[in-house]
């Protein structure tokens, strides 16, 4: 079988991300299975490093911003993909190609050229990914409306369109308007054999080099992501405030990630400063490491999508206080290896963090029951549900 992987951005050719990380681990173990793989993607560095041939496609006509911006992706995104489109319809008609896997609008071009030449067989699956730009309101999304009808219309060109969780799942037919009998659900994921390879053996004396702090706080808590007003890390502070008080005298909280909240959730955080430290960016062992030196994993967010970070948590054995937001309700069950709050309910938030912080036996069972709870968002598994979606549309194909 030879698939296409088409991605406007992937590891590691470009900055990682939670798409570019997962379609380099769906090639990667693709691969691992016997399959065929082509990525198509924008030039980048160090493309021998993809599991798989890399094609590079040209990317910026405009110079209007930083990459994937909201100004650079209504200006470049569209034209990319038809360029794609073309090169990718190509190999199809020489055989080189026999199933296209498209991540966001980078399905738009090859499912026009199908539009024109019903001789392109090649069947098209669309992962849509976490649709920002049917979610955000206001200016933003006023400015991202003409990429909301794009993906409308790449879903609606494809012959399958990817759901990464049976949380979200029905956002699929209701935002991009396709057929419900034409989504499947199949989950981003992880690869523990590359996470117990990024994090160091001696983790615990790694991160207290490097983070002194630490070693004097329990319960210690984590946060991870972009620091931003929709991630929650402010619901975070408010609910910490709350708490304080209910709180063993050690604990602490590590805020990991750079954004532009950051200045402003220092500043109100400057009561606790003892007890919360803001790392910025970390180097990915650094990360780890710092996983696997804490004991919660908090991620309040008031949007998500899969949540690439929740699984890494879990990886690393960590019960979660989180959100029912996105796809995490798929991986975090209340009361088993972790707490769920509704977006923006601090007061829950507060009450959740409270119980965790005091209960060190309840944090000790929910790290047997979040590994067990990972099997299923394991890369390996992930592969061959993804290998049968692939065979049942070239099955499909055959029979009309």
């Amino acid at each position: 079988m030879k698939v296409a992987l088409l991605s406007r951005s992937a590891h590691p050719l470009h900055p990682p991300g939670g798409m570019e990380r997962a379609v380099y681990s769906l090639a990667k173990h693709l691969r691992a299975q016997g399959v065929d793989v082509t990525l198509f993607t924008r030039p980048g560095k160090n493309p021998e490093a993809f599991p798989g041939r890399v094609v590079t496609i040209k990317y910026q006509r405009f110079h209007v911003g930083p990459h994937g911006r909201v100004l650079d992706r209504t200006f470049n995104y569209p034209t990319f993909s038809v360029l794609m489109g073309r090169e990718v319809a190509a190999r199809v008609r020489a055989g080189d190609i026999d199933i296209v896997d498209a991540q966001g609008l980078t399905a738009l071009g090859y499912g026009r050229e199908r539009l024109k030449d019903p001789s392109l067989k090649a069947p098209l699956v669309m992962n849509p990914q976490g649709m920002e730009e049917h979610h955000v309101r206001g200016f933003k999304a006023l400015a991202l409306s003409r990429l909301k009808q794009l993906s409308k219309e790449a879903a609606q060109l494809a012959d399958c369109v990817i759901a990464t969780d049976e949380a979200t799942k029905d956002d699929v037919p209701r935002l991009l308007e396709v057929d419900p009998g034409r989504v499947r659900v199949i989950p981003n994921g992880v690869d523990l054999e590359e996470l117990r390879a990024l994090t160091p053996e001696d983790a615990l004396p790694f991160t207290f080099e490097v983070l002194p702090w630490m070693s004097m706080r329990s319960p210690l808590f984590i946060s991870v992501g972009r620091l931003e007003t929709y991630k929650g890390f402010a619901d975070s502070l408010e609910a910490f405030k709350r708490a304080a008080a209910f709180l063993p005298a050690d604990w602490g909280w590590l805020v990991v990630g750079e954004g532009p909240s950051r200045l402003s959730l220092q500043a109100a955080a400057f009561g606790l400063k003892d007890h919360i430290q803001f790392t910025g960016r970390v180097s990915e062992q650094s990360l780890h490491a710092l996983y696997a030196g804490s004991d919660v994993f908090l991620h309040p967010t008031r949007f998500e999508g899969s949540s690439l970070v929740t699984l890494e948590a879990m990886a690393h054995g960590l019960p979660v206080i989180a959100t029912r937001a996105g796809g995490i309700p798929d991986k975090v069950k209340d009361g088993v290896n972790g707490y769920l709050v509704n977006p923006g309910d601090v007061e829950a938030l507060s009450a959740a963090i409270v119980k965790m912080a005091n209960a060190p036996e309840d944090r000790a069972r929910m790290r047997k029951e979040t590994l067990q709870l990972l099997d299923p968002f394991l890369w390996p598994h992930i592969a061959k549900r993804v290998i049968a979606q692939y065979e049942r549309l070239l099955h499909e194909r055959k029979k009309r």
